[in-house]
């Protein structure tokens, strides 16, 4: 039975229900793909037959190759395993690991855990939309630290806290020229807004797609040299595969692949509504204002924890997010926002599924000046 949830669910970053189509995959492979697809026997054949066309329907979507599609447990388990693969065959060339300040706590953690690597923060653009700090890495400054050698670079597509995209064709074609490697972590862009067509190596959550929350991707490009702690079983890193997980991440983006555009032009301006009536109630909204994710707004209010907005909303029926975007206790700051600068203990987070609507959208703007009104009393 496929899982329901809120009308006024607001948290698409933290997952959504799988379909009935990706639920029922999901269900077929698990009666099929029990056996360990390096088996030679029938059993395990079926297995890696199974998992073979979950990474062939995948990156036909990404217009590259099977054999530079991997499955990993998680999106953190795929950025530790690329990373720590180049560090392993580049740390002789350079310990320097440049990372921007907003990354992901995923990417920071990764990076922070090599022995041996010094971790480079990357200067935000303080120069952008008339001096606001947006959340785009400076690329004067990435330039300047590549002049110094590096190991490798991390640079996300965009952020999935506060939407802003980042000039990454332009600090790819910086670090190519360097000659040094760009880890990209696409969390919250695969069928919400372009993909970059050029990349060293890209990670994403099957989740941002409808898929099940237990597999990521790592896509790398053929140039890409790297050496994970333990090499890729079949196409997965670490671990025993969860196959039936791959193929429903497979289906899922299948699913999702014809119509994703339109809805995000419909999000887009659900956001832009959003936004525009957070403006006029004299709240912040974080990130670029254009170029930025279609699905994603992050604003912070002002006398009143986050946590306790998204208490009284969930009460109201809106499910929304407080907090950084990569951890689930929302007591937790937000590095993104200290690092740009902004409140970052009273920030709430919305990100929209892909089936929202406007009804949605009228709900919690009918909603949040009583929840607010409550929480600041």
């Amino acid at each position: 039975m496929k899982a329901e949830r809120a009308p006024g669910y607001l948290d698409a970053i933290a997952g959504v229900p799988l379909s009935s189509a990706t639920l029922a995959a999901w269900q077929s492979a698990a009666t099929q793909a029990w056996s360990d697809p390096a088996r030679m026997h029938h059993a395990g054949r079926a297995s890696g037959l199974l998992l073979d066309s979950a990474r062939a329907s995948i990156a036909n979507f990404l217009g590259v190759s099977p054999a530079n599609v991997f499955f990993a447990g998680s999106g953190p388990d795929a950025l530790r395993a690329t990373i720590s693969g180049i560090f392993a065959v580049r740390s002789g060339i350079s310990p320097r690991i440049l990372v921007g300040s907003v990354e992901s706590m995923a990417v920071l953690g990764a990076a922070n855990s090599l022995p041996g690597a010094k971790v480079v923060p990357l200067a935000l653009d303080r120069a952008a939309n008339m001096g606001a700090i947006t959340g785009a890495i400076d690329l004067t400054h990435l330039q300047s630290q590549l002049s110094l050698g590096a190991a490798m670079a991390c640079v996300q597509v965009a952020n999935a806290e506060v939407g802003t995209r980042q000039p990454f064709a332009e600090a790819l074609t910086a670090c190519r020229t360097a000659g040094v490697p760009l880890v990209a972590d696409a969390t919250a862009v695969i069928t919400h807004d372009q993909l970059p067509t050029d990349f060293d190596v890209l990670v994403a959550p099957a989740k941002d797609w409808g898929g099940p929350p237990g597999v990521a991707i790592v896509v790398t490009s053929p140039q890409l040299r790297w050496r994970p702690e333990e090499a890729p079983d079949r196409g997965w890193i670490g671990g025993f595969p969860d196959i039936p997980a791959a193929v429903a991440a497979a289906v899922a983006l299948e699913e999702a692949a014809p119509s994703w555009q339109i809805q995000a032009e419909s999000n887009r301006a659900m956001i832009d509504r959003v936004r525009s009536e957070l403006l006029s109630m004299n709240l912040t909204c974080a990130g670029d204002p254009t170029a930025r994710l279609p699905h994603v707004l992050t604003f912070c209010i002002e006398g009143a924890a986050g946590g306790a907005l998204v208490t009284e909303l969930d009460k109201r029926g809106i499910q929304v997010a407080s907090g950084s975007a990569c951890t689930a206790d929302t007591r937790m700051p937000s590095h993104v926002l200290e690092a740009m600068g902004m409140p970052n203990d009273s920030s709430i987070r919305i990100s929209l599924p892909p089936d929202c609507s406007d009804a949605t959208i009228d709900l919690f703007l009918a909603q949040l000046p009583e929840a607010l009104a409550v929480v600041t009393a």
